[in-house]
C-alpha cells in the first residue's frame, strides 16, 4: 500500500486527472487494454513516466470511443501522443497545442471533425503530425509554417479545403508531405520547391489547378510523387528533365492532367499503386 501511494505521489495530480478524464471520456472500461485506475499509474497500459512526469501516452488501436477531453492539455511534459486507429470523434481540442514538448502527434484513422487548430504552429518541437483518415474540414492553418522541426505531415483522406499555405515552404526538415484525397484547391505553391529533404509528396485527388512548379520536380531526394486526379498542367520543362528523374513512383495520372506534346507515353505508371503507404514507425 505504501509503495502504491508513493508512486501515485510522484505524478502531479493535474496529470493524473487528465488521464482519468481521457479514460472516462472514451469508455476506458471497454478498451482493448484497459487501466486499473486504483493501481499505480506506472502500471497503466501505454503510459510512460520519466522524472515523475508523464512523457508518453500510446493508446494506438486500443478501442477508444468518444471525444478527446480538453484536459489533455495538462500533460505538459508529453513528447508522444498516439491515439491513432481508434473511434474518436468531435474536434481536436485546441488545448493540445499547449503541449510544447510534443514531438509526435498521431490521431490518424479516427472520426475526428472540425478544423485543424489554428494554433497548431505553437507545437514547435513537433516532428510527426499524423491526422490522416478522419473527417477534418477547414483549411491548413498558415501557422503550420512555424513547425520548423517537422519531418512528416499527413492529413490525407479528410475534407480539407482551401489552398496549400505558402508557409509550408518553411518546413525545411520535411521528408513526407501527404495531402491526398481532400478538397484542396488553388495552385501548388512554388515554396514547396525549397523542401530539399522531401522524399514523398502526395497531392492526388484534390482540386489543384495550374502548372506544377519545376522546382518541385527537381527536388533532389524526391522518390514518390503523386499528383493524379487534379486539374494540373505539366509544361515542356518536364520533357527536358524526365531523363534525370529518379522516382520510385511517379504518378501524375490520366484523368484530367493536361500535357503539352503528348508526353504521357514517356512515363511508366503503375495503375495498381495509387497512394502512399503511411508508416507508423515513430522516431526515437
Amino acid at each position: 500500500m505504501l509503495i502504491g501511494l508513493t508512486v501515485y505521489a510522484q505524478v502531479p495530480k493535474a496529470e493524473k486527472d487528465a488521464l482519468v478524464d481521457l479514460f472516462n471520456a472514451t469508455k476506458g472500461e471497454s478498451w482493448k487494454n484497459s487501466w486499473q485506475i486504483d493501481q499505480p499509474i506506472s502500471t497503466w497500459y501505454g503510459v510512460e513516466i520519466v522524472n515523475d512526469h508523464i512523457v508518453s501516452l500510446n493508446l494506438f488501436n486500443n478501442k477508444l470511443i468518444g471525444q478527446i477531453p480538453k484536459s489533455i492539455g495538462r500533460l505538459d511534459h508529453l513528447s508522444l501522443l498516439n491515439l491513432a486507429f481508434n473511434q474518436l470523434y468531435g474536434e481536436i481540442p485546441t488545448e493540445i497545442t499547449k503541449l510544447g514538448d510534443l514531438k509526435i502527434l498521431r490521431l490518424g484513422k479516427n472520426n475526428l471533425s472540425g478544423a485543424i487548430p489554428a494554433s497548431i504552429g505553437e507545437l514547435r518541437s513537433l516532428v510527426i503530425l499524423d491526422l490522416f483518415d478522419n473527417q477534418l474540414s477547414g483549411s491548413i492553418p498558415a501557422s503550420i509554417g512555424n513547425l520548423v522541426n517537422l519531418k512528416l505531415f499527413v492529413v490525407s483522406n479528410n475534407k480539407i479545403h482551401g489552398e496549400i499555405p505558402e508557409s509550408m515552404g518553411n518546413l525545411i526538415e520535411l521528408e513526407g508531405l501527404e495531402l491526398g484525397n481532400n478538397r484542396i484547391e488553388g495552385q501548388i505553391p512554388e515554396s514547396l520547391g525549397r523542401l530539399e529533404r522531401l522524399n514523398r509528396l502526395v497531392l492526388l485527388e484534390n482540386n489543384l489547378i495550374g502548372e506544377v512548379p519545376n522546382d518541385v520536380f527537381a527536388l533532389p531526394k524526391l522518390k514518390l510523387l503523386q499528383l493524379q486526379n487534379n486539374r494540373l498542367r505539366v509544361d515542356q520543362e518536364l520533357a527536358k528533365s524526365k531523363n534525370k528523374l529518379n522516382y520510385s513512383l511517379f504518378d501524375i495520372g490520366y484523368k484530367s492532367l493536361q500535357f503539352e506534346n503528348n508526353l504521357m507515353h514517356d512515363f511508366e505508371i503503375n495503375e495498381q499503386i495509387r497512394t502512399a503507404d503511411t508508416k507508423f514507425d515513430d522516431l526515437d
